[in-house]
């Protein structure tokens, strides 16, 4: 560590899909203070690993085995535990070869896999958090980030508060508010996403994957369709797992008799596009651990509705920018939709109001927090 610089490597899973966690440091890593050098380290290339190179940051892969990718946080195995010690290991000597001052780590495999390299090179590690995860996993988890890091970062006060582990802050996701600068009209954005011009909206945009609620925004939907007419999209694709959910969707929504009055779209990067062509953004998952897609539809200057348990409640100022159910109440939250719905239609939300609450997720302003973080790791005694 020079008197100026820090060097550090940004440890993370994927390099070939982007998740919510990913888009978490890659927006923080176009933000960065130039006090931070950056390094980032996955266990595969890909999509992930591009854009970092893009972003003119150094990348490198150190190769996982099939048995270390097959262990999942739901289904571990010996194999995929016995498979992470090589690959700690070579991480370690990548640390001490490279002189890093401090390891983040961003992902699951990435905290056990780090905080054993962390301590083989005696370098300080700085976990980031941005799961609720339950059972055996959450105890391993919460050993893992005891023996190998100084201080955590967590997405949000229900992952900290979950997490339960001491020196965790609670730093909101960094999003690029300059994105939703300049937005179609929604007449445009309609046109070019071939939706109807005079029908409302309603939208679940993100991953597919089963916890994210997607089953239960076909019901809710088909409970509001009983008193008004209305479009509703599931905007995304399945990516980390879940690919066969898509296929089980469809079929729930013809069984749901839906058909006519949803349409699935896929994923693309232009979520303004998106947003300004809807009206209401939804958010059904079992207890979101941040919920970005609510900051970047107040970004948008649409409102959200969703379930208590959650990180993403904690993104709703008042009823300023949408409103939040009971958890898991699918009756309450479709009458509060339908109540969201009849309010847009008497235009009794202040879209620029609601864009103001965004402004506390300003990608800039949070990369200084988590900058902060990074130093104060680097102080920490090993």
């Amino acid at each position: 560590m020079t008197s100026n610089t820090l060097r550090v490597a940004f440890l993370n899973q994927s390099g070939a899909s982007v998740g919510g966690a990913e888009r978490t440091l890659a927006t923080f890593l176009a933000n960065r203070p130039p006090d931070i050098s950056p390094i980032v380290i996955c266990f595969e290339g890909g999509a992930f690993t591009k854009e970092m190179s893009e972003l003119g940051i150094e990348v490198r892969v150190i190769a996982a085995s099939l048995a270390l990718k097959s262990s999942t946080r739901e289904r571990p195995t010996l194999a995929g535990t016995i498979a992470m010690l090589p690959v700690a290991w070579r991480l370690a000597s990548l640390l001490r070869r490279e002189r890093i001052d401090v390891l983040y780590t961003n992902t699951m495999k990435a905290h056990f896999i780090g905080a054993l390299a962390g301590r083989i090179a005696r370098v300080p590690c700085l976990m980031h958090f941005h799961d609720i995860v339950e059972g055996n996993a959450l105890g391993a988890l919460r050993f893992a980030s005891r023996f190998g890091s100084s201080r955590r970062i967590a997405c949000s006060n229900a992952v900290a508060t979950w997490m339960g582990l001491p020196n965790t802050r609670a730093i909101y996701g960094p999003v690029d508010l300059t994105v939703f600068d300049s937005m179609p009209s929604r007449s445009e954005a309609r046109a070019q996403l071939g939706l109807a011009a005079d029908v409302p909206i309603v939208a679940l945009i993100g991953r597919i994957n089963r916890w994210k609620g997607h089953e239960r925004f076909l019901r809710i939907a088909a409970e509001v369709l009983n008193s008004v007419d209305a479009m509703f999209l599931i905007v995304g694709s399945p990516i980390f797992r879940d690919e066969d959910f898509l296929d089980e969707l469809r079929a729930s929504a013809v069984k749901l008799q839906l058909t006519r009055n949803v349409r699935f779209l896929p994923w693309t990067e232009d979520v303004a596009g998106v947003y300004a062509a809807i009206d209401i953004n939804a958010n059904c998952s079992d207890r979101e651990p941040f919920g970005r897609a609510v900051v970047e539809a107040a970004a948008a200057g649409v409102p959200s509705i969703l379930f208590s348990d959650s990180g993403a409640a904690e993104t709703i100022l008042g009823d300023i920018n949408g409103v939040v159910v009971p958890a898991g109440d699918e009756k309450v939250f479709a009458n509060a939709l339908l109540r969201m719905l009849e309010r847009i239609r008497l235009s009794d939300y202040d879209e620029r109001a609601i864009r103001e609450t965004a402004k506390r997720y300003d990608a800039r302003s949070i990369a200084a927090e988590m900058a902060e973080e990074i130093r104060l790791t680097a102080l920490d005694e090993l």
